[in-house]
Parts: C-alpha cells; structure tokens; sequence
C-alpha cells in the first residue's frame, strides 16, 4: 500500500483555548506529557537516543501524566497512538477513547484532547524549494555599516521597476519606515512586532514574522499578517528554508519554477525570503521571515526578488543591532546585581562602566573594618536554627545597610561575622573616617534591633569591632567559581585581630592607631594599649572608639591615658594611685579594670619588664 503523506511532512501541533501555542515536525517516535522536575518548561521538546519526548503541561497540570501519549509513525502512512498513562484516557477524533495502555494505528489528521489540552497531527506537503542567496555575506552588528553602498545598487534594481521620479519616492518612503525600526531598536522591546510589520507593509509581503533560535529550537516571537489575510492559526514556516540560513548564516529567498507557481496555488504559499540576525560573534540569534502568498481569488503574484530579499535583510540588521542591545543590557543589568552584593548602587554603575580598570589586583591604602555578633554560638544554640537564622540575617543586613551608607564594600560573611573594606575600588582619602562613621552607625542600629529581638532571643544583642588600615593587595580574592571583591595581607589579619582583642580589652569598637592618624578629627578615641597578636609580630596600638563621649567621658580618657603612660614607663606607684581611684569612679570601666589586673601580675623587681600585652588567642 503506498504512502499518501510520501510528499508531505508530519506535523504535531499543541492547542490551548483554541489557540495553537506550540507546532513540532514529527520525524520519530515521538511522547508527549507533563513536565518532570529536572525538564524544561512547556512547549520544549527533548531529544533522547531513540525518542523525542515534548513537555505540553507544567508540574501543577495533573490532568497530563507525566507520560501520556506516545506517536509512532508507520511506513504505511498511518500514525500509531499509544496510551501511556496509568489512569487517563484520552477522547479522539471520531469519539474514540483510548484506555490506559490501549494503542491504535490511525489516518491522518489525528486529534486528541488531553485536559484542557489539544493535540493535532496532520500532514502539510514538503518544500522542494529552489533556493538562491544574496551574493554579499550577512553583516553582524558593529562590524560594518554598509547601508549607504546597499542603497546605491538598490536604485537600480528599483528604476528597473518604473520611473525613476517614483522609484525615488518609493526609496524615500522606504527609509522612513525603515529608520522606525532602526530607532525603536535602540530604545524600545518593541522593535521585533514592528520589524515584522514593515516587512509586511515595505516589501509587500502577506505574513513578516520575527522567529528566535534558542537552545537548538525555533520560537515564533512576533508575526504580522496583511489586512485582509486570513491569520492562519496552524502557520509553521519553512523549515527547509531555516534549516538553511542557520546553516549558512546568510539571507535566503525562494525563486518557484514554473510548475511551483502552478503548484502554489494549491498550498497557498508562493514563495519566501528569510534573512538571518546575527550576535557580534556572527552565531544566528534569529531570522526575519516572509512569505507572498497566492491572492484570495488565487492570482499568483510576482514572487519575491533579489531587491526584496535586500530589504528584508536590511530590516533584520536593525532586528539584530536591538537583540545586541537587549543582550547588553543583560549583561550590565548582570554585573549590576553581581556588584550590588559588594558595592553601593553608585559605585556599581561605575563598575560597569570601568569595571575591567578598577577592580584589576593592585596595592592600596585601605582602611578594613571586622564586625562580629556577641555571644552568637551561646545564643543560637539555645533559640534553635530557625530563629538563629532569621535573627543573624536581620542584624547583618541591618549592619550592612551601614556600610553601604558610608560607601563602604561588603567583601563578605562568615556566620555571624561580617567584613567590610574602604578605599578600593574607589579610592577615597576619607577611607579611614568612612569606616570609624560606619562603625558608629552600626551601634545606633542596637536599640532598634534589640526593640524587635530581645524579646525573643531572651537577651539583648550586641556587637564587636576592630577597624585597621594600612597597604593590601586589593582585587578579586575569590576564585574562578566565586567572585569575591576584597583584600589579602597582614592589614586585613590585624583587622580581625583587632576585633578579636575586644573580648580581653573589654571595648566593643577598637581601632588601631593608623587609623586614628589618618581619620578626620571629630572622633573620640581613647587609647587603650599596645597588644601582639597570633601570628603577627608587629605590635599595635589601639584605641576605643567612643560611640557616646560625655565629660565624664572626657575625663576618664584623660586620667587613664596617664595611668596607661605611668605604667609603660613603669611608674608603677603612680600607676597604681591613679587606677585605684579610676576603678572607684569608673567601676563599669573594664578597659580600667584590665589595666590594673595587669598591674598587680607585673613582678616590680623584675628587669625584663614588657608593657606590650601579649594576646593568647584570636
């Protein structure tokens, strides 16, 4: 028996409300159903070693299985069906209901409802095109501008066509329109319906139509028909004709033989041009695609020619500059959120501008501020992970909203511990006084913090700091996976250090001396010591960054920085006099406190005598 579709193709098409929302060639066993977890959304189709299977339903849409209907294509012409789900039968064509795991092989065309669903296979004749293509290759955008020479050869090929007072006027009309195009590209997402419609209305075809290549699949994104056309709902393109311009990356159009113009008249279409987009690397984004149509009282008309194919291939360059811009968009709007984890939104617009520039490894003058939630591991363990979790998170995005309105870079988190950098990529000669105002804002935060949380948590919260600056290596610390602004060097370890000393100095903001000479004035410090730390043999002076400096205030940084300066000349008597009496007017004062225990350990006979307190831990 022979095969009556041996000339045609097999089409599945996917209806919903009437309306056909997705058109697939069938060219093998072919199963259709709902989506699984790892598969893409609706209306994609998966090819896997010996089936295509196409997602026509979302996880939510139940009335779909997962596996619903197989298709498979006989040599006889007739297309089997076969019933995959468990539980759902399916109505056909006819009033035939497949049960579960019942097949059927049957003619073409083929209906089925599945839920809301609507699946059609039918036959629609194979192309035998006779193809032809523009001599010159296809331009990707910015890499030439060649409209000016194209329009001269265009003048003849339009003179041949009538006078020239109205080959002129048709070329100025032409423009004009075209320009549309070319500026709403560069300035709107409308471009696409539009582009599609001028190559409707300019080069006088009957259907223009914008269609996307994405992920190996084409999708029909814009499509305009002439006025008086019938908007065909099962419209599919040729596919010989895309196969074509992807693979050659150049414009087509159809020239029909003489029998094809005979034979047009019973499929309707005449012939077809299809110009590609291009990305500036020259891969197809797309193509601009028409068809002329044989008229309603089946006139054939003039079939599209060179001087056509030259516009449509001009309206796609517009139609590839505007999918270029989109693309850089994203890619600025990409960056602009990777930055906006680090950066302030101003500085993140910078980057995007000079972003290669400033943020490449160099050595800088950067002040590095370390900020750690008091008591954290103690109080998580006793609200339980949920509540941790949601507290931390509150606190350190209170605790950066204070970098960023200081200018600061967030360079990162670990658990409760938040690190934060000035100076780079923007380098500022405030870095220092940034971070010491930055610093005392986080403290202002406590009281509105601990009005929602205290009642919760069962304490009150509160927070460490230790701010240093000095030079760094800044640039991007993190790794080929990661992205991560910020510093290395012994500057961001005697950061942390600094932090860390809170705990035994008994002040909840130290800074290190550097950072006090390079602040502006207006702060109040007190300097508390000079420590060493772990693993870093450079002693330090630091200093306590009073959040609230009243007079008494004032008097306590002057009597225990003599008391402090008494006891590093070792002036112990006096020493001694001046803490008793600041531990007796002062008894809240731990730094006074700490100061005088290391008094009473200071063996006075003793010539080896160090002032530098050395810390035992982190």
């Amino acid at each position: 028996m022979s095969d009556p579709t041996a000339d045609c193709k097999i089409l599945l098409g996917v209806y919903e409300n009437h309306r056909q929302v997705a058109s697939f060639q069938l060219e093998r066993v072919t199963e259709i159903g709902r989506r699984q977890a790892n598969e893409p959304p609706p209306y994609e189709r998966i090819s896997l070693d010996s089936i295509d299977r196409i997602i026509i339903a979302d996880l939510a849409e139940t009335m779909v299985s997962r596996k619903h209907l197989r298709f498979e294509p006989e040599p006889s012409g007739t297309v089997k069906v076969v019933n995959e789900s468990v539980k759902n039968s399916v109505a056909l064509l006819g009033d035939i209901r497949l049960a579960p795991g019942d097949s059927l092989s049957l003619q073409l065309p083929i209906a089925c409802e599945i839920g809301n669903k609507l699946v059609r296979i039918y036959a629609a004749p194979r192309e035998s095109l006779n193809l032809q293509t523009l001599q010159a290759a296809t331009y990707a955008p910015g890499l030439s501008t060649r409209s000016t020479t194209q329009l001269r050869r265009l003048m003849p090929a339009l003179v041949d066509g009538g006078s020239a007072k109205a080959s002129e006027q048709f070329l100025v009309d032409w423009l004009e329109a075209s320009m549309e195009v070319f500026q709403s590209a560069a300035a709107s997402v409308e471009f696409l319906p539009k582009a599609a419609k001028a190559a409707v209305e300019l080069v006088n075809l009957d259907i223009g139509a914008v269609l996307l290549y994405q992920a190996g699949q084409w999708s029909l994104t814009a499509k305009e028909v002439r006025a008086g056309e019938a908007d065909q709902e099962n419209w599919v393109p040729s596919q010989t004709m895309l196969r074509r311009v992807l693979e050659a990356r150049r414009t087509f159009f159809h020239v029909p033989s003489q029998d094809a113009m005979v034979a047009a008249s019973l499929i309707h279409v005449q012939s077809f041009v299809a110009a590609p987009f291009l990305n500036r690397s020259g891969e197809v984004l797309g193509v601009l695609y028409g068809e002329r149509r044989v008229s309603a009282d089946s006139q054939l008309r003039p079939p599209i020619r060179e001087i056509d194919a030259k516009l449509v291939e001009l309206l796609a360059y517009g139609v590839a500059s505007g999918l270029v811009r989109m693309e850089q968009e994203r890619q600025l709007l990409a960056e602009r959120v990777r930055f906006e984890q680090f950066f302030t939104p101003e500085l993140a617009r910078v980057l995007e501008i000079r972003g290669d520039e400033m943020l490449a490894a160099r050595d800088a003058e950067i002040t590095i501020l370390f900020c750690d939630i008091k008591g954290f591991s103690r109080i998580s363990a006793a609200c339980g992970a949920a509540l941790a979790v949601e507290w931390v998170c509150d606190v350190l995005s209170e605790l950066s909203d204070c970098v960023a309105e200081y200018q600061g870079v967030l360079v990162d988190y670990s658990g409760d511990a938040l690190e934060a950098m000035w100076g780079a990529p923007l380098a500022t000669a405030k870095h220092a006084t940034l971070a010491c105002r930055a610093a005392l804002r986080m403290r202002a935060t406590l009281p509105a913090i601990n009005q929602r949380w205290r009642h919760r948590l069962g304490e009150a919260t509160d927070i460490s700091i230790g701010i240093h600056s000095g030079e760094a290596q800044v640039g991007n610390i993190g790794s080929r996976r990661k992205y991560k602004y910020g510093a290395l060097g012994t500057t961001v370890n005697l950061s942390s250090r600094i932090q860390g000393a809170t705990k035994y100095v008994g002040q909840s903001v130290l800074v290190s001396n550097s950072t006090t000479l390079k602040a502006e004035p207006g702060f109040a410090f007190r300097r508390l010591c000079t420590i060493r730390t772990v693993n870093i043999i450079e002693p330090v002076d630091i200093h306590e960054l009073c959040d609230d400096p009243t007079p008494s205030w004032g008097l306590l940084k002057r009597d225990y920085e003599l008391a402090l300066r008494y006891f590093e000349e070792q002036r112990f008597e006096e020493a001694e006099a001046n803490l008793k009496r600041l531990v007796m007017e002062y008894p809240l004062d731990l730094p006074t406190r700490r100061l005088a225990e290391r008094l009473g350990l200071v063996d006075r006979a003793s010539r080896t005598f160090d002032s530098i307190w050395t810390l035992d831990g982190k």
